[in-house]
């Protein structure tokens, strides 16, 4: 019997990522009584929203075999630019949109990294966050941001019915997403960029496209991070993504995307962010320290990638067998 299960959780792509969840749910239930609270699930699932939407895109690259660690600073200099039409009075639609045109421009850059110039993403991305962060801090010119128009905020703490809209947000992306990934053709090639089957069956021409479209995609969800982000603070400054430069990642590799490629999805992201979330939250009601937290998500991302790597020599050995 537990043989059994045990094959089970090694070839199914999601049961480990929900067993985690549920025992990170039960465990914080007893853990604090505080955390079933209604104020406190609706605090969860705003905070989930947000770290799922920055991370939603970055799905896509890694299952390219990609990275993507510019995410966080690109969405700080979106809330900037933001920030900034706001203050000059253009108009909420024209203030969004060019807000997602610098993530496209973002992405489309990070894409030519790595696809035209072959650059390992670590590097190129993180070269990209330095140059983000630096335009952001111009930008700002070393200010902060308050009380932006009242008109813009209910996108990070206004509701419809029940809902926070940035749940909502989340869930159209999520869908949207899933379709992109599961049922299209750009879906297939990115799933197969990741296996290494890609380069075999595709060219390099074809190759280099889908990998800029995921980098855009990654762009495109961190400038909607970065909006919702900026509405939910009411304030907008140069390192305002600093937070989640980890926690992005984290949601992606606990949600069982591996950082190999070719494996994970969407579905994963968005169970990999509320358990992140949910353990960010439980430390934060019991008054564990800042520093701890960060410590804690670097050892949860060490023990996803080395379980990613021990269940795929495990379900290689059972495909051998």
């Amino acid at each position: 019997m537990m043989k059994k299960i045990g094959t089970y959780l090694l070839q199914s792509k999601y049961a480990i990522s929900v067993s985690v969840l549920v025992f990170v749910v039960i465990g914080s239930s007893l853990i604090t009584s505080s955390f079933l609270t209604a104020d406190n699930l609706i605090t969860v699932l705003r905070q989930t929203s947000v770290l799922f939407i920055l991370s939603s895109g970055l799905t896509a690259v890694v299952l390219t075999g990609g990275i993507d660690l510019s995410i966080n600073n690109s969405a700080a200099l979106v809330g900037c630019i933001v920030a900034q039409l706001l203050l000059l009075g253009v108009s909420i639609p024209v203030v969004i949109l060019a807000g997602i045109l610098v993530g496209i421009v973002i992405g489309i850059f990070n894409g030519l990294l790595v696809g035209i110039l072959k650059l390992p993403p670590f590097v190129a991305t993180y070269g990209t966050n330095m140059v983000v962060l630096g335009i952001s801090t111009i930008v700002m010119q070393g200010k902060v941001i308050y009380d932006l128009p009242r008109n813009f905020t209910p996108i990070g703490v206004g509701y419809v019915g029940i809902l926070p809209i940035p749940v909502i947000i989340a869930i159209v992306l999520a869908g949207i997403l899933y379709f992109v990934l599961q049922k299209t053709t750009l879906g297939r090639n990115i799933y197969m960029l990741g296996s290494n089957a890609y380069a075999a069956k595709y060219s390099a021409a074809r190759s280099v496209r889908d990998t800029i479209t995921a980098y855009v995609i990654c762009g495109i969800t961190a400038a909607i991070g970065g909006i919702v982000l900026t509405a939910r603070l009411n304030a907008a400054d140069a390192n305002m993504g600093n937070s989640y430069g980890l926690q992005i990642v984290a949601a992606v590799v606990m949600g069982g995307t591996s950082l190999l490629g070719g494996e994970g999805g969407i579905f994963g992201t968005v169970i990999g962010a509320l358990v992140l979330t949910i353990i960010l939250n439980v430390i934060n009601v019991i008054g564990v320290s800042s520093y701890l937290q960060s410590m804690a998500v670097g050892i949860v991302i060490i023990l996803m990638v080395w379980l990613d790597v021990f269940t795929r020599s495990k379900r290689e050995k059972l495909s051998r067998a």
